[in-house]
């Protein structure tokens, strides 16, 4: 352990982490790379008022099975994921998918004619958006009633992130990365989140640190992670073979200062 650095104590009682996921949906503008980003409303139970990736928690309904022959290219991504129980790792994959299209928008899923779904040229999305959201409709249903197909080989994995033991709330969360499909306008939700943007990862990145942009440490450290590429199909391409081993980081004190150490790393970052 670093010099002078104390971990703050971990709890009596450790809290289990719920499993969530996440995509960072990405594009070009002027040859540079942007990824979409959400404002969670400032009531939110978690990251209030901060800038996130679009997702959520996993619904038991997206462990359903009959979801299998509705998944596209769902196995090969889950042995990227390391995911013991390939069940498992498809409704969170399922989860990505949904909780993408609720809060942003975004539906990664392909019609019958094997297009990506052109969102914007077909009326009824946006109250099946609601309708999922609210919990009316599942990820199932849905694709029964559509016919879609939901296409998990449009996404790529990029990480696993813990929250630190001594939180109260404390997800386990896949993030994902995938190109932005055309046809498609992405907004937030105005419920859980209330503004969006696109936004350069070092821009963003440079607005937290001046304080007009509030972005939570691991959203942080992951836009500094995809702002290291020059565009959308180079991060695309680049995320094979990530390591997926869940990063747990370190939360404590230094000289007075609120510090961050992740695992094999001894470095200390600004929370």
């Amino acid at each position: 352990m670093t010099p002078g650095f104390e971990p703050f104590p971990v709890p009596d009682t450790i809290v289990e982490p719920r499993d969530s996921a996440t995509i960072i949906v990405a594009r070009d503008d002027l040859s540079r790379l942007e990824v979409f980003m959400l404002e969670r409303h400032l009531d939110s139970d978690f990251a209030g008022g901060a800038y996130v990736f679009p997702g959520g928690t996993l619904d038991d309904a997206d462990l359903d099975p009959a979801l299998a022959d509705l998944v596209d290219g769902w196995e090969p991504l889950v042995d990227d994921m390391r995911e013991p129980d390939p069940d498992h790792g498809r409704a969170l994959i399922v989860c990505a998918i949904r909780e993408t299209f609720e809060e942003a928008g975004v539906l990664l899923a392909r019609a019958s004619d094997g297009r990506i779904v052109p969102l914007a040229d077909e009326p009824g999305w946006e109250e099946r958006r609601r309708a999922l959201a609210a919990g009316e409709l599942t990820a199932l249903e849905l694709a029964k009633e559509t016919g879609i197909r939901y296409a998990a080989d449009h996404l790529r994995f990029w990480s696993r992130l813990v929250t630190p033991t001594y939180a109260h709330k404390r997800y386990d969360t896949r993030f994902f990365v995938a190109l932005m499909p055309p046809g498609q306008s992405p907004l937030h939700d105005d419920v859980e989140t209330t503004a969006s943007r696109w936004v350069h990862p070092a821009d963003a990145v440079a607005a937290s640190r001046e304080g007009g942009f509030t972005i939570i440490f691991p959203t942080r450290r992951t836009l500094e992670d995809v702002g290291a590429f020059l565009g959308a199909d180079d991060l695309f391409a680049s995320a094979i073979a990530r390591p997926a081993d869940p990063i747990c980081p370190t939360i404590g004190i230094l000289a007075g200062e609120v510090r961050v150490k992740l695992p094999g790393d001894e470095t200390l970052y600004e929370p």
